[in-house]
This record gives structure tokens, sequence and C-alpha cells, in this order.
């Protein structure tokens, strides 16, 4: 713990700590936070998680959450924190474990069609890891973006349950239809759009998915419009 001194700062707020009783010490952050062992006030402390970074279910839905903010990590170390910068403005957080290892990630999106398959396919593998007593977690991550939340399903360390885990999960996969086309597309473009990428850079580019033209487009930068120019005039020239 932080000793107490005239000068003590909350490294959240910024306010001086004052500390209820005499020889009381102030709180710090915890393992696996932006804070760790940071001085922090008890407002802040206690008010961390009113908007958590990430919130961890263990087993099945009639567990409790585990929340992990700024400051307090409720996992006791099973689970850190990290965010994750896209440009100044934007970005998201993601976990970190040495306890657990990650067999899946996905981006629920909300109003996408996506969103109900990811919810038939996260009620399967409940279902199956708990008929095989895998040791699981579901970890939900925030972004900036309020229509997103990152779904991630993680198995304690054990050669065997991974095996379990990842076979479980490839079979969903199929029940559900996981990789049709339609769930990777109409996240970041219009789907007419992307047709029109398509139509124009499709004999250059593999260009599937909305990700794989975002992709693209951060490679090649000014460069690629450049080229959707010139396709253009070429479709133009031949019509």
């Amino acid at each position: 713990m932080t000793e107490v001194g005239q000068d003590l700062i909350c490294a959240l707020c910024g306010e001086p700590i004052v500390p209820r009783d005499p020889g009381d010490r102030p709180y710090t952050g915890d393992a696996g936070t932006a804070y760790e062992g940071k001085p922090i006030c008890d407002t802040c402390y206690d008010e961390d998680t009113c908007e958590p970074a990430a919130t961890i279910y263990y087993g099945g839905d009639h567990d409790e959450p585990h929340l992990i903010g700024s400051c307090r990590n409720e996992t006791e170390g099973d689970f850190r924190v990290k965010w994750h910068s896209t440009d100044p403005w934007r970005g998201y957080y993601e976990c970190e474990s040495g306890e657990y290892v990650e067999v899946f990630t996905d981006a629920i999106l909300s109003g996408h069609e996506s969103e109900e398959m990811l919810k038939k396919l996260y009620d399967r593998v409940l279902e199956r890891f708990e008929e095989e007593d895998i040791g699981f977690a579901r970890v939900f991550c925030r972004s900036s973006n309020v229509f997103m939340t990152s779904l991630e399903i993680w198995v304690k360390r054990d050669f065997v349950q991974l095996l379990k885990a990842h076979a479980i999960i490839a079979q969903a996969k199929g029940e559900v239809d996981y990789d049709n086309p339609l769930y990777s597309t109409g996240i970041l473009f219009p789907r007419e759009n992307l047709e029109k990428f398509k139509d124009l850079l499709g004999k250059k580019y593999n260009i599937t998915t909305d990700k794989d033209l975002a992709d693209l487009a951060a490679e090649k930068g000014n460069d690629l419009l450049a080229e959707l120019v010139e396709a253009a005039k070429g479709g133009v020239n031949e019509g």
C-alpha cells in the first residue's frame, strides 16, 4: 500500500487524498488495470466499475459478473485489460490472461445480421462446455463504438480442455453457418458499395469482406484512390 503524505494526489481525479481515519492508507490501482500501483481515492475506487472496460463471467449464466475498470480488477489477476487505440479518439479494450487461453473472439454488432447468429453460437458453445465440464470464462470488452462490444471465450490453460473447446467451437460454427459472407459484410461499408469495389478491383485484389477492403485502403492509402479512378475510366471506355 502507498504511504499517506500531505501531497498525495489521486491518479484518477487529481484531487488530494484525505484519509478517513489517521493512519489509513489509500487504495492503489489493482494489478492488470491502467492505474496499477498508483494512489486512488476512496470515491474513484468505489465508483470505478460503473462503466467497466471488461465484464467477465466464469462458467455459466448463473455466475456473477467480475468487472475490470480503470483501477479495479475483480478477477484477482486472472485477466488484465489493455486499451488499443485506432486513432486519437477511437479504440477498444482487449483482455490478456496467464491462466486462460482465448479460443474464440468476435464483435457483437448491434442491429447487424451477425448478432443473432453469434447468440446461437454462444448458447451452443456454453451448453457443450458445461456438458464437458470445461473450465471457461466469457469476456465482454467495451469499445469507443457504443454499437460494438467484443465477445471473447477463454478456456483454462489445460491441453485436453483446449482440444475439446476448439472441437466444440468448430462444430458450433458449422451449425450456425458462421463463415457465411453475409456476416462479414455490411459492417464498415454498405454492401452495394463493397460490390462496386469488387467489380472495379476484384481482378487485382482478393476483396470479399469489409475488412479486406479496409485493410487494402490502410495499406495503399491515396494510391488506392488513383487505382479506382483508373479502373472506373477503363469501365467507361469498355462500355
